[in-house]
């Protein structure tokens, strides 16, 4: 029995060619104008397709900006991960990393990151809304951050017995179910933080302040990590 790839037909190879510019053209209109401006004709025009052959590919509108939620989620996580792709840094260092991408990608994809989070969970279909490629980023700070704790002899409880099982529940949603409750309250401290430091920044709160978000978010790290070990971790 042979392992032969089938030869991708020509109609294939102009398909997946046409979804590619599909993608291109609408992330285009949404970094131009926002999520707001990509509508199925105002896509064709901007192809030089007619309406009825964009629908081939995608059914409705709703159902081409869950796929580019979808596509987006994945170069954010990517972003993320190759922050971090093979780095011997201390773990603490490595968290900041993985923050710092996620601010760079956001202030370089404004709008893409105004839609990741505007659009609304009940316009969305249940698997982009339940699980996406972020939530591989979580587990990559997750388990930062549980190499940041180590064997240090820090409490392994947020001091509140209700939350404690909140926390080892929602850690069992990132396929983390050994991770103790202080890990997995800091990093959703850092991911809450930094997603509200970075919207803020993102909607010109601080343009016309002498405040440095940067800064706001390295203190946001360090205060999240305190309880999991020595600075020096």
């Amino acid at each position: 029995m042979t392992n032969e790839t089938r030869p991708v037909s020509r109609r294939e190879r102009l398909r997946a060619q046409t979804l590619q510019e599909i993608e291109d053209e609408s992330f285009a209109i949404i970094d131009a104008e926002g999520v707001q401006a990509l509508s199925i004709a105002a896509l064709a025009r901007s192809m030089a397709m007619s309406a009825p052959a964009v629908y081939r590919y995608f059914p409705s509108r709703d159902a081409l900006v869950a796929h580019l939620v979808t596509l987006s989620y994945q170069q954010l996580a990517a972003a993320m991960g190759q922050a971090v792709e093979g780095s011997r840094k201390a773990p603490r260092t490595r968290v900041r990393l993985v923050v710092t991408a996620y601010r760079d990608w956001a202030l370089h994809h404004r709008r893409r990151y105004g839609m990741l989070f505007g659009e609304r969970a009940d316009d969305l279909p249940s698997e982009v809304t339940t699980r996406t490629p972020l939530d591989q980023a979580m587990a990559l700070l997750i388990d930062i951050l549980a190499a940041v704790k180590g064997t240090a002899p820090a409490r392994s409880t947020s001091g509140d017995r209700t939350l404690d099982g909140q926390l080892r529940l929602w850690a069992r949603t990132q396929e983390r179910p050994d991770i103790a409750p202080d890990v997995a309250r800091a990093a959703i401290l850092i991911w809450t933080r930094i997603h509200g430091i970075v919207s803020l920044e993102l909607t010109g709160v601080f343009d016309d302040q002498t405040i440095e978000a940067q800064r706001l978010i390295d203190l946001e790290i360090d205060s999240a990590m305190q309880s999991l070990g020595p600075t020096g971790s």
